[in-house]
């Protein structure tokens, strides 16, 4: 039996249910595929079954589910051993395998089969390393307020906690008497003034509270208004804590909980170069005072170029990326919130949302007329559009394709004169001569489609020459 792994293998199955004692080899089979459902199928371990047996890469992601639906269809899956064989010549290596499972024991056979054995564990996804190891915590506490370490794995929260970051938003429940409190509150681990790991609980507010002092710091009308839109202060500024010196800082609003959050200055490093793209003395001075800076041409992983505002943010502990100002910053946080598929249509064609209406036109085999919608290179366009049912996508079209039946879907009300101008023949003294449809919101015809327009007029009014038929 050959040990050493071909570009191409194949898993034998070890079944030791049905043993009887501890030197009995269990019943072997090859796994050659798994069905619909998960279950794993297999064969008799015959050379005349090869083409059934399914073939496996060394380190194939198939193995994850394949070992995902073993557990499933085996009590015990210790009774059952996996083995990974070449692909060449099964029948005479699972022979050998046999008989080395009879005398497992023996240390010339344990070690060989450790060679080609494999386990659900050599597929596992790697313990990522945690700046505070778990059995550091308290969990007890932690169990005080309704949280456990399994609750914070299955939220995604664990992790952030172990690294000494804010979970998200959780439903906790504060024993207060006889009583219990249930709110929300994002969690985090702080050692306090004794140096002991402890937990810090930060709960939701309804609104931050700018109407009092914040460290000995009064927010002035502007800083109210500049922190509810940006929830960036914009600028740095001296706190004064009960029982400390006082430190400059920025100020933010932690946007799940509402609650201000300062960071020391001293503790955000401001590089002189973001993105590839190195900062001017002035951008360097105003990020530096909190202030939000506009910088243009910086690369994104993928080689694009990208432009953006930056400001520290307190609550991230760095320099945020803001992409459009004009939002607040609880709508920046907010998901893009696209239209459905509904009946069988995309909510978008070209950038452009459609409602249910015009998704169940397009469904019925129905032309509609859209307008704004937005090519490759940013340019909006307006156009007929029907679904290909064959090809299940979307049909773009200059004319009316059913202009021969008299059909003209959804088009707006804008629109229906320049519709009827440039794809019914409709009379227009401006357009009347140019064929291609104007673009969204242009009434005449620009210089290209103008000359285009006069040399159809001067031909049509050049006398015709008349001569002998040859």
């Amino acid at each position: 039996m050959e040990t050493n792994y071909s570009d191409n293998y194949v898993l034998v199955l070890e079944d030791r249910s049905q043993t009887q004692s501890a030197n009995e080899a269990g019943k072997l089979s090859v796994v050659s595929g798994i069905d619909k459902d998960g279950k794993i199928k297999t064969v008799e371990p015959l050379d005349t079954n090869s083409a059934a047996f399914m073939k496996f890469k060394k380190n194939d992601s198939l193995l994850q589910n394949f070992f995902s639906n073993l557990a499933k269809q085996f009590k015990d899956p210790s009774h059952t051993g996996v083995y990974r064989l070449v692909a060449d010549k099964v029948e005479d290596s699972v022979d050998v395998l046999k008989k080395m499972l009879e005398n497992r024991d023996a240390p010339a056979n344990k070690s060989a089969l450790d060679a080609v054995r494999i386990t659900a564990d050599d597929f596992a996804p790697a313990q990522k390393a945690t700046a505070i190891h778990p059995e550091q915590v308290d969990w007890k506490e932690m169990e005080r307020i309704g949280l456990t370490k399994d609750k914070l794995e299955q939220s995604g929260n664990l992790e952030k906690v172990l690294n000494w970051q804010k979970s998200d938003l959780l439903p906790i429940a504060i024993p207060f008497g006889n009583d219990v409190i249930y709110t929300e509150a994002r969690v985090a681990l702080r050692h306090d003034a004794d140096g002991k790991l402890g937990l810090a609980i930060h709960t939701l507010r309804k609104e931050p509270q700018l109407d009092y002092p914040y460290m000995g710091y009064r927010f002035s009308d502007d800083d109210k208004t500049t922190l509810r839109h940006n929830g960036n202060l914009g600028k740095m500024v001296e706190l004064t804590p009960k029982n400390g010196e006082p430190f400059k800082a920025y100020i933010s609003i932690d946007p799940q909980t509402n609650e201000l959050v300062a960071l020391k200055a001293d503790r955000v490093n401001i590089p002189k170069e973001i993105k590839g793209v190195l900062l001017t003395p002035e951008q360097y001075k105003d990020l530096s005072e909190g202030k939000a800076v506009k910088v243009e041409g910086m690369l994104s992983r993928n080689g694009k170029p990208f432009d953006a505002t930056l400001q520290v943010n307190a609550e991230k502990k760095g320099i945020e990326f803001i992409f459009d100002e004009k939002k607040s910053y609880k709508q920046r946080l907010e998901p893009e919130q696209k239209p459905e598929t509904k009946h069988g249509v995309a909510g978008t064609i070209c950038g452009l949302a459609l409602s249910e209406k015009q998704q169940k036109a397009l469904s019925d085999g129905k032309t509609l007329y859209l307008k704004n919608m937005t090519d490759k290179e940013g340019q909006s366009f307006n156009a007929y559009v029907r679904i290909d049912k064959e090809q299940n996508r979307p049909r773009f079209y200059r004319w009316n394709p059913d202009k021969k039946e008299g059909k003209v879907e959804a088009v707006a009300e804008e629109n229906k004169t320049q519709v009827a101008v440039n794809n019914e023949g409709k009379s227009n003294e401006a357009t009347k001569n140019v064929k291609e449809p104007l673009k969204s919101g242009q009434t005449r015809p620009d210089e290209k489609q103008q000359a285009k327009q006069e040399n159809k007029e001067q031909l049509e009014q050049a006398p015709k020459r008349r001569g002998r038929r040859m």
